[in-house]
């Protein structure tokens, strides 16, 4: 069971950073074709905390490697390393990212990783929680940027100001500085809430059920006390 669980948790782990690598990639190619500078830095805003998850994944999987130089230099470490340099001629290593994510799901097999995830979603339940929220400061960024940068009454001028605007909105906090004041801006800010209001309940949902002890759980302790009152009366029965 215990083996189960931790193939789960590396399944989850694998296609987070799967999808990561592919919002990267995705990124290189917005830059690419995006003439709109407050867009662009939308894109190179997001892609630092990009950066700082490929430094994070590669710096706990060079700890938690055996051989170090094994990992460094026969599994790809150094492309894992130079990956998390946020300059464009290191971004493209990260499909190797990507491909090494592919190969270890398909080692624990693909209808294992579905079935793992549909089984116990608690544990992949935190990974999507922060990949959604990338998505949504990334895209409704670009969105409210687009919609809004053609009206003389807005205040949302920048890619600050519209990255700021979406995560303020996102945790429902809405300290009011920034908002959309043209119809579809209000669409995107609609959808925008209602999607922070289901992360932040799924968020919940996972925390209730990392930090409560399920029925499984009280049953197993309630079978340990029982079985160190068993252990007890037989002590006191060989000592009369």
């Amino acid at each position: 069971m215990a083996a189960k669980g931790h193939s789960a948790h590396i399944s989850s782990y694998e296609l987070f950073m799967a999808a990561v690598s592919l919002l990267s990639i995705l990124n290189l190619v917005l830059l690419a074709f995006m003439h709109v500078q407050m867009i662009k830095t939308v894109v190179v805003t997001v892609d630092v905390f990009l950066s700082l998850i490929f430094l994070a994944d590669f710096s706990q999987r060079f700890v938690k490697a055996p051989s170090k130089a094994h990992y460094f230099f026969r599994d790809f470490g150094w492309a894992d390393l130079l990956a998390s340099i946020p300059f464009p001629q290191f971004k493209l290593l990260r499909v190797f990212r990507l491909i090494k994510a592919y190969v270890i799901l398909r080692k624990v097999g693909f209808r294992n990783v579905g079935r793992e995830f549909f089984r116990d979603p608690a544990r992949g339940a935190l990974y999507l929680i922060f990949f959604l929220i990338l998505l949504l400061l990334e895209f409704a960024s670009i969105a409210i940027l687009r919609i809004e940068g053609t009206d003389p009454a807005a205040n949302i001028h920048s890619a600050s100001d519209a990255i700021w605007w979406v995560y303020v909105t996102i945790t429902t906090v809405g300290y009011g500085d920034q908002y959309p004041v043209t119809n579809p801006g209000r669409i995107v800010g609609m959808l925008v809430m209602l999607a922070g209001v289901g992360l932040f309940g799924v968020l919940t949902g996972f925390l209730a059920n990392k930090f409560v002890p399920s029925n499984d759980d009280n049953s197993e302790k309630l079978a340990e006390i029982q079985r160190d009152l068993d252990e007890i009366k037989t002590l006191l029965k060989t000592k009369e």
